[in-house]
């Protein structure tokens, strides 16, 4: 009898990790992927190095996530309406500035702190296909991001009887930030993950994604 418990423990436990492994985010079947391994025009010709293109072991720019981009430095017009009572930020924050160091479009895709290889010594990587043709197709939002939605703005289910509850830091699994409760570019994009484009956190068939904060 302790024979079949154990070997049906392990059963559950080979199960699990392999449901974890495959579950797990997969940022290299991703754009994201700007290694020479990537699949996307997006790709680097010369490193293997996937990791590096947004973060690194040291020296990193941001105070968040040891981000690898220069950061940039804006400044940005945020959004603002008559109707928000929410408190906002007079800038973006730095989940969101990470996000914007590639793009708001004012630096280069290789505008990197460290470059790819050992030392921190600078190294001669290329794009394929040409670093502006790279730039021609990212995404650019550029630094007027009165027309996005507001980011760095606290979300406070107080002050609107149409939004969500805040349960452990995160609205519905859609996480928010700081000790304020900010939304950031990352409450609503999983960078790691494109399973619902574009990064999506959650699909937004019928809207969903947007109503796991407002009117649920």
């Amino acid at each position: 009898m302790n024979k079949i418990l154990s070997a049906g423990l392990v059963l559950l436990l080979v199960l699990g990790a392999f449901y974890a492994l495959n579950a797990a985010d997969n940022v290299a079947n991703t754009k994201h992927n700007l290694s020479s391994s990537g699949t996307g025009s997006y790709k680097t010709s010369s490193t293997t190095e996937i990791c590096i293109m947004c973060h690194t072991p040291h020296s990193a720019a941001l105070n968040v996530a040891l981000w690898n981009k220069t950061d940039p430095s804006g400044p940005y017009n945020m959004y603002n309406s008559s109707t928000i009572d929410m408190v906002s930020s007079s800038a973006p924050q730095l989940q969101s500035l990470a996000c914007l160091a590639c793009h708001d479009g004012t630096l280069a895709l290789d505008s990197l702190v460290n470059a790819p290889g050992s030392g921190n010594n600078p190294v001669n990587w290329q794009w394929s296909g040409g670093l502006d043709k790279i730039q021609d197709g990212l995404t650019k939002l550029g630094t007027d991001l009165a027309d996005e939605h507001p980011i760095g703005i606290q979300y406070d289910p107080t002050k609107d009887t149409a939004f969500n509850p805040v349960v452990n830091g995160k609205v519905y699994e859609l996480p928010i930030f700081g000790p304020d409760g900010r939304v950031e570019c990352a409450s609503c994009h999983n960078v790691h993950d494109n399973q619902f484009p574009p990064f999506l956190r959650v699909s937004n068939s019928n809207s969903e994604l947007c109503k796991r904060c407002h009117i649920k």
